[in-house]
C-alpha cells in the first residue's frame, strides 16, 4: 500500500479526457428522447440509471468525480457499427453526448456527462487483439486495456509502446499521445499507430493511414475529442524478451541525489534510450512523513549500465527490482493502486531537466498542503519523468505528430501534480492548491528560462489549454484545416461534451456559441453518410 498512488499518478494514463463543450441546445432532442430513440435502434444497449449495467460501469471509473455524474442514460455499442449509427443519430437530432474508453482520467466530465445527455461506454468494442501474419503489427478494438493487447504479445515476445498499467483504457492514451516504456527509443504511443479505423460525424466509417486519409492519420496523433471516434488501432509492434524493473523507494533525504541522478540518467538516454526512470516527491500519509518513489525499467534482463551504479551508494527503504517481463511491472502498478473512486486533481507542465527547480516544487508544495494532511484520504506528489530530445526524431520516423516538440529543446522533464482525497468539502482547497502550485512553476520556469510550453494532455486537467499549448502555430492551422475537412459544420465542438476542444483557440466564449457555424470553408463530399 505503500505510497501506491503514485503507480497511477506518474505512470498511467487516461480514457477519453476532456473539456466540457458549449452546449446549443436549439432544436436538438431531449435527452431522455435520444436515449429512448437510441434504445429503439439499438435494443438491448441502452441501460437506465436503476439498471445493473448503468451502475456497474458508472462504479467502474477511476475517479469518484467522474462516478458521481449521472448520465440520462448509457449506450455501449458492440461494434463499430453500432457507433457509427449512435454517432450518425446524434448529429442529426444534435443529442448532446460524452465517450467512455478506460475511464481512468480523474476530473468531472472527462468521459462522463450529467443528465443533458447520454454517455457513449466503448468497453465492449473490443475482440481479442490480432496480430498480423508477419507479427510487425497489432490490432485491437477502441474498448481494450493494455492487459488485454499485452496478453496477446507477451507469448510471442512482443510489446508495443503503451500503457504503463494494465487497466488503462487504450482509446485515450493514444489519442493523448501516450508515453510508454519504449518511448524514448520509439516516440509517443501514437507514433507508432499506422492506421485508425475512425468513425466520422456524419456516421461514416473510415481508414486514416499514411496512405488513406494521411491529413486526418496525422492530426488524430494528438486528436482527442475533434475529429470522430476512434474504433480500432493499428499499431507496430518490437521484439522484447525479459527486462530489469521494479520499484525502489527511498527516504526524502536522498531527493538532491536522486534528481541529479535522474538529470544524468535523461542525457545518456541519447546513446542508450532502452532505460525509463521516473521519480515522485510525495506525502505518505500511511508513514505521515515524505518519500521517494522511483520506478526504473531498462528493455534487457540486467541493470541499466549507465546509471545502476551509482545507485548502489544509495539504501531504499523497498526495492522491488528484478528480472521481469513488461507485463509483470504493469501489473505491480495495477495491484498496488488503492486510489480508485476517491477525488483527485492532476494537473501537467514541461521544462529543461533540472533537479533544483523540481526539488522547489517541492518546497512550495509543502507550504500549500501540509495544513490538509490531516484531512481524510489526503495524498499528494510532484512527480517527474524525461523527454528526451530524442523523442522528437523518433516521431518524425512515422510521419510525425502535431506536437511543439522539437529536438533542438533539448532534454526535457514532463512534471505531473497529483492531488487526491476523500471528502467533497475538500474539493475547493485541493483544487485551489494544486492550481496554485501549477501557476508558482511555471512562473518560475519562466523565470529560469526553463519553461517548455507543450502540455502531455493524457496528465493534463480540462482547465490547461492543451491544443494551445502543444502544438506550433503552423501545425495548429494544418490541424484546424483538417478539422474543417471532416467536421465542417463543428458538431462535434457542440455535441461531444469532453476532450480538449479546438473550438476554444481564439475564441471568447460567445464565439464558441457559434460552432456549429464556423467550420465551413472546406467540406468533405467524397464521404457518403452512413446506412
Amino acid at each position: 500500500m505503500l505510497l501506491s498512488f503514485l503507480a497511477v499518478g506518474l505512470f498511467s494514463n487516461f480514457a477519453f479526457a476532456g473539456q466540457a463543450g458549449f452546449a446549443t441546445h436549439e432544436n436538438s432532442y431531449e435527452a431522455r428522447t435520444c436515449c429512448n430513440a437510441l434504445s429503439s435502434l439499438l435494443p438491448g444497449q441502452v441501460f437506465w440509471p436503476s439498471s445493473d449495467p448503468y451502475l456497474v460501469q458508472q462504479s467502474s471509473y477511476y475517479s469518484g468525480e467522474q462516478a458521481a455524474m449521472a448520465p440520462t442514460c448509457r449506450v455501449s455499442p458492440n461494434s463499430t457499427s453500432d457507433v457509427s449509427r449512435i454517432l450518425k443519430f446524434s448529429s442529426m437530432h444534435k443529442c448532446h453526448f460524452a465517450v467512455r474508453a478506460g475511464g481512468h482520467m480523474a476530473w468531472s466530465g472527462a468521459s462522463n456527462i450529467g443528465s443533458e445527455g447520454f454517455t457513449i461506454d466503448l468497453q465492449r468494442v473490443k475482440d481479442v487483439p490480432t496480430l498480423s501474419q508477419d507479427r510487425s503489427i497489432i490490432s485491437f478494438g477502441a474498448g481494450s486495456r493494455w492487459r488485454d493487447v499485452y496478453a496477446v504479445l507477451q507469448p510471442e515476445n512482443l510489446t508495443t509502446v503503451g500503457g504503463r498499467v494494465g487497466d488503462v483504457g487504450v482509446g485515450g492514451f493514444l489519442l493523448g499521445g501516450g508515453i510508454g516504456f519504449l518511448s524514448a527509443e520509439h516516440g509517443f504511443g501514437s507514433d507508432n499507430i499506422v492506421n485508425y479505423e475512425v468513425v466520422l460525424v456524419n456516421g461514416t466509417v473510415i481508414s486514416a493511414s499514411q496512405n488513406q486519409h494521411s491529413d486526418l492519420y496525422w492530426a488524430l496523433k494528438l486528436g482527442s475529442t475533434n475529429f470522430g471516434i476512434v474504433t480500432r488501432f493499428d499499431m507496430l509492434t518490437f521484439p522484447q524478451g525479459p527486462v530489469w524493473g521494479g520499484s525502489q523507494f527511498f527516504a526524502i533525504k536522498d531527493a538532491p541525489i536522486l534528481l541529479e541522478r535522474l538529470v544524468t540518467f535523461t542525457e545518456k538516454l541519447a546513446e542508450d534510450p532502452k532505460g525509463f526512470f521516473g521519480l515522485s516527491l510525495a506525502w505518505n500519509p500511511e508513514a505521515k512523513d515524505y518519500i521517494i518513489w522511483t520506478l526504473q525499467t531498462y528493455l534487457k534482463p540486467k541493470p541499466y549500465p549507465a546509471l545502476w551504479s551509482e545507485f548502489e551508494s544509495l539504501t531504499p527503504l523497498i526495492d522491488t527490482m528484478g528480472i521481469k517481463t513488461l507485463v509483470d511491472i504493469t501489473e505491480e502498478f495495477q495491484d498496488a493502486d488503492p486510489g480508485k473512486h476517491g477525488r483527485s486533481r492532476w494537473l501537467s507542465m514541461t521544462y529543461k531537466a533540472n533537479a533544483q527547480f523540481h526539488l522547489d516544487i517541492y518546497a512550495e508544495g509543502i507550504e500549500l498542503f501540509e495544513p490538509y494532511h490531516d484531512h481524510a484520504g489526503v495524498h499528494w506528489a510532484v512527480s517527474v519523468q524525461p523527454i528526451p530530445a530524442r523523442m522528437a526524431s523518433a516521431a518524425a520516423e512515422n510521419g510525425g505528430n502535431p506536437t511543439c516538440l522539437k529536438e533542438s529543446d533539448g532534454d526535457l522533464w514532463v512534471m505531473l501534480i497529483t492531488t487526491d482525497w476523500l471528502d467533497p468539502s475538500d474539493d475547493d482547497i485541493m483544487n485551489s492548491n494544486a492550481e496554485a502550485l501549477l501557476r508558482w512553476a511555471e512562473h518560475e520556469a519562466k523565470q529560469r528560462g526553463l519553461f517548455n510550453p507543450f502540455i502531455y494532455m493524457n496528465y493534463a486537467s480540462g482547465s490547461e489549454s492543451v491544443m494551445v499549448r502543444s502544438i506550433n502555430d503552423e501545425a495548429l492551422q494544418k490541424v484546424i484545416r483538417v478539422k474543417e475537412m471532416y467536421d465542417p459544420q463543428g458538431f462535434l465542438d457542440d455535441l461531444w461534451h469532453g476532450g480538449f476542444k479546438l473550438q476554444r483557440i481564439g475564441y471568447t466564449a460567445d464565439d464558441a456559441l457559434m460552432a456549429p457555424f464556423r467550420y465551413h470553408t472546406m467540406v468533405v463530399t467524397d464521404l457518403p453518410y452512413a446506412e
